[in-house]
């Protein structure tokens, strides 16, 4: 079996109901809880964060994986810094991926939902951060308003894998050991783009590639402007993969918002013949993106 520490990331009254809810398959409760003190993991210190989590795991043994559940109004983004692989940190902890799950029967509507003028929707947010989405609630919509969910959740994140289920049933393998984040998960040429984006967020997947030998500085060149300059002042980016082709072999890149890493891939069964950049963002202009990419990767250095 698997050893799993699930962590409950809520505040207020609503933490200690769950609390006095939480049983488990033979009727027994749990007594270990993780707490911070502000309430929300969220909004915690990265060190703080994962020192918490650190202390439980001394007191408990290790765990195989560790499960947080953020709110329903969080932003996955800074959730998903915390567990950023840091050497520095010197941690075991890393992330492994993010699994966003959707209502079927209401996500439309929460979709749709208005927001104050530069306001982000939490529920778009937290699919175009999801590497793995789990539709629930099948059996209360039909086929017609299925298909819809699937081509709305599609039109904002064309890069991540769906899973149907019904009462949250879901097969553990699909949702662990992912490797997201890592040179082992799946690769971005596996991710097209997905048609136009969300038409009342703006927000979608596209997809840039270069079919000769890149260098990780051009690209990371790119990168930087997108991310952390005002180049493209009204693009918002939350993901990003990519599988870079250089002449020293395939490097992965992998990203949530502002923060990247890089990954070297030693053992690839398959050799890519194209660098493949996907974005999942907002006001992406694919024509744009691609025309400055393949200016930059076909600069002389």
């Amino acid at each position: 079996g698997k050893r799993i520490a699930v962590i409950l990331n809520e505040f207020g009254v609503g933490s200690a109901d769950e609390k006095s809810l939480a049983v488990g398959e033979n009727g027994e409760t749990f007594s270990e809880w993780l707490e911070l003190r502000n309430g929300c993991l969220c909004c915690s210190v990265k060190d703080n964060g994962v020192k918490a989590i650190e202390m439980l795991m001394e007191r408990k043994g290790k765990f195989d994986y560790i499960l947080l559940e953020t709110t329903g109004i969080a932003d996955p983004g800074p959730v998903a810094s915390i567990f950023w692989l840091d050497e520095e940190l010197g941690s075991d902890i890393y992330l492994d991926g993010i699994v966003t799950l959707v209502d079927s029967k209401y996500c439309i509507s929460q979709i749709n939902e208005e927001r104050p003028e530069g306001a982000v929707n939490e529920t778009i947010q937290q699919i175009a951060t999801a590497d793995v989405i789990v539709l629930n609630k099948l059996d209360l919509v039909n086929e017609g308003e299925l298909n819809q969910v699937i081509s709305t959740v599609n039109s904002i994140n064309g890069a991540c894998k769906l899973l149907k289920t019904e009462r949250s049933i879901v097969d553990l393998d699909q949702i662990l050991d992912l490797q997201a984040y890592s040179g082992l998960g799946e690769q971005p040429e596996k991710f097209l783009s997905q048609g136009s984006p969300h038409l009342s967020s703006g927000i979608g997947t596209v997809s840039l590639y270069h079919y000769y030998p890149v260098q990780l500085k051009q690209v990371e060149r790119f990168l930087q402007a997108l991310l952390w300059e005002s180049v493209y002042p009204d693009i918002k980016i939350y993901r990003l993969k990519a599988m870079l082709v250089t002449t020293e072999g395939q490097i992965m890149i992998q990203g949530v918002q502002d923060t990247y890493d890089t990954y070297p891939i030693n053992n690839s069964e398959t050799l890519n013949t194209k660098t493949t950049l996907v974005l999942i963002g907002k006001n992406l202009d694919p024509i744009l993106l691609q025309n400055d990419f393949t200016k930059l990767l076909e600069t002389e250095e």
